[in-house]
């Protein structure tokens, strides 16, 4: 708002357009580098065992390839959640009234957020706890491990957040398909 007045409608179109294309951008940033931790850790990995079979073992690649892997694990669960690929069991959901159906799944989700920012808090915490620590056998923090935790379930707590608002301002979308809103 401007002085009391409405924000002009192409003003607020402008800033919902910048938006979505800033997530677009975030997600394809976060696809691309789940993919490139995860070519990264295998790499190292193979390259740390021939390395180890010829006698002249590289420490430092092992811890490398864990850091990579946990910041794939969480940047990948977003990508998965995003696309509604995790596992769901809803057979007993699935049996209740869709009015029930709806509570549950608002329910579900609002569970999940609270879980994914008690996750962000807690893996803070634990992110400053370790900045002094040393990452095996590497001079590398192991803040850098654990701050996948934080950022992994803020992404996460964002996407879940996301398909909320969406599954409330139309439940119907959600239930037309044949397959779980989740």
């Amino acid at each position: 708002r401007r002085r009391g007045r409405p924000v002009p409608v192409r003003a607020s179109l402008d800033r919902r357009i910048a938006m979505h294309r800033f997530i677009a951008g975030l997600r394809r940033a976060e696809d691309v580098t789940a993919r490139a931790c995860l070519a990264g850790c295998a790499a190292l990995v193979f390259v740390a065992a021939v390395s180890r079979a010829l006698g002249s073992p590289i420490i430092w690649a092992i811890d490398i390839a864990m850091l990579l892997f946990i910041w794939c694990a969480f940047l990948g669960a977003d990508a998965a959640l995003r696309a509604k690929q995790h596992i769901i069991i809803d057979i007993v959901v699935r049996m209740f009234p869709q009015r029930v159906q709806r509570a549950l799944l608002i329910v579900h989700w609002s569970v999940m957020i609270a879980f994914l920012l008690a996750l962000v808090v807690l893996g803070t915490q634990l992110t400053l706890l370790n900045v002094e620590r040393p990452m095996g056998d590497t001079e590398i923090s192991y803040a850098y491990v654990t701050a996948a935790v934080p950022i992994g379930s803020l992404m996460m707590a964002f996407t879940a957040m996301r398909q909320l608002v969406e599954f409330v301002r139309n439940p119907k979308a959600a239930f037309g398909t044949g397959e779980s809103p989740l």
